[in-house]
């Protein structure tokens, strides 16, 4: 019998999950304690140890008297490392719950790629990508929370691709209680559902698991909760914003006119024309997520039955809110990682953008950034070239979704099956 060609090989879920879980970890215990900078530099491990070792201490979170700026599930999973007494064996093991939690994300989305590609080594490629992520930017990842919206954006992929759309709604629910942003993600479920009298399910679960985590505060103190919306709306333009980059490109050139102040947990700019950079911030944002929103409405039909091609659009969108966002903070890559990997397994522009502009992050983040605060050339370069990245990433996205095929009308709200899996290159 003669063998079977790669291109018809079906590749293993259990070993490319267990090869990204693997590989994952393998970052994290070899490669993190040994690079350049130390793993708590720059870190907001206190600001979470302060907020579990309150809440321990028997205070009420999100109440005038503790204000908290973070979403309800975020503050749960600053109690999961316990150890509320001693700082660092809080850090350790937020460090191990956060590690955990990436090599899972990694597990989930080298699952998603098998469902993708039943065929051919492509699965295997996204697989090994996904730590290659988690190398590019560096320690961030077990230092901060962002992981953990990471892991419900893989889960969502997920869910889309095998047409969970209720599933996919809840999910999200779930992000919102975490971190706010994936909020701008559910259209994107209302789309691949159809007609709006499908709708029902999808919102009811977004509703119940986004609202869930807020009620029993809101019962309490209905200021304390919208301290959490009111303080992110107040944010200052963030000094490493791609908004702010003109600002920072003419600093770097010599004009001297940037400087920095501390407001809302982040360093700001203070330069010319931040504070209007800031005011066009949520429009530019707006019109570039409804940039990806019409694309993928006109492609609504080619999205049910080809799903790899779903990956797409939700890096997109990820990219739309990170570039033209008042805050770029650099624990927001870390969103990116499942659906970059996914892409990038078949796209090597995106590939090669997404990845410099991670690497470039790590580069900046935590070694340079008190010398981008001194305005030195170096990070500031960095940083600029960065925000390029970025910006070109999210045009190369958008381009890529622009080119898929358009949506037959006919078709439009029938809820036909999904058919083959498209593999060929966007």
């Amino acid at each position: 019998m003669a063998e079977q060609s790669p291109e018809t090989h079906a590749p293993s879920p259990w070993i490319a999950a267990l090869t990204s879980w693997f590989l994952t970890l393998l970052v994290i215990g070899v490669l993190f304690p040994n690079l350049w900078y130390g793993m708590h530099d720059i870190t907001d491990l206190p600001v979470y140890w302060g907020y579990a070792s309150r809440i321990a201490a028997g205070e009420a979170p999100f109440t005038p008297s503790f204000q908290v700026e973070y979403p309800p599930l975020a503050v749960a999973l600053f109690r999961v490392p316990g150890h509320t007494g001693s700082e660092s064996l809080y850090g350790i093991w937020f460090n191990i719950l956060m590690g955990a939690i990436t090599a899972g994300t990694g597990a989930v989305t080298a699952y998603t790629a098998c469902r993708l590609w039943p065929r051919g080594g492509r699965a295997y490629v996204a697989s090994v990508l996904f730590p290659v992520g988690v190398a590019l930017i560096g320690t961030i990842v077990i230092n901060r929370y962002d992981v953990a919206v990471a892991l419900l954006i893989a889960i969502f992929i997920l869910c889309l691709t095998q047409r969970w759309y209720t599933a996919a709604a809840f999910v999200l629910g779930m992000g919102f209680a975490l971190k706010l942003t994936p909020l701008a993600l559910l259209p994107l479920v209302l789309l691949l559902v159809g007609r709006p009298r499908r709708w029902g399910w999808p919102l009811v679960a977004f509703g119940a698991a986004a609202a869930a985590p807020f009620l029993p505060y809101v019962l309490k103190s209905w200021s304390g909760v919208w301290h959490v919306f009111q303080y992110h709306l107040e944010r200052p333009l963030q000094i490493e914003s791609v908004l702010g980059t003109p600002q920072l490109l003419g600093q770097l050139l010599g004009a001297d006119w940037a400087s920095w102040a501390w407001s809302h947990g982040s360093h700001s700019l203070v330069a010319p024309g931040v504070g209007l950079a800031a005011d066009m911030s949520g429009g530019l944002t707006l019109l570039a997520v409804a940039a990806v929103y019409f694309s993928t409405w006109l492609r609504r039909a080619h999205l049910r039955t080809a799903p790899a091609d779903l990956a797409l659009v939700v890096l997109a969108l990820l990219l739309a809110l990170m570039t033209f966002g008042k805050v770029l903070s650099p624990q927001y890559f870390i969103w990116i990682l499942p659906a970059w990997a996914l892409v990038a397994a078949r796209d090597r522009w995106l590939a090669v953008l997404g990845g410099l502009a991670l690497a470039l992050t790590h580069a900046e983040f935590p070694a340079l950034y008190w010398n981008l605060l001194d305005m030195q050339p170096a990070p500031l370069a960095i940083v600029v070239t960065r925000n390029t990245l970025l910006l070109a990433a999210f045009a190369c996205s958008l381009w890529r979704l622009w080119r898929l095929p358009e949506a037959r009308p006919a078709a439009e709200g029938r809820g036909e099956p999904a058919g083959p899996v498209a593999t060929s290159s966007p």
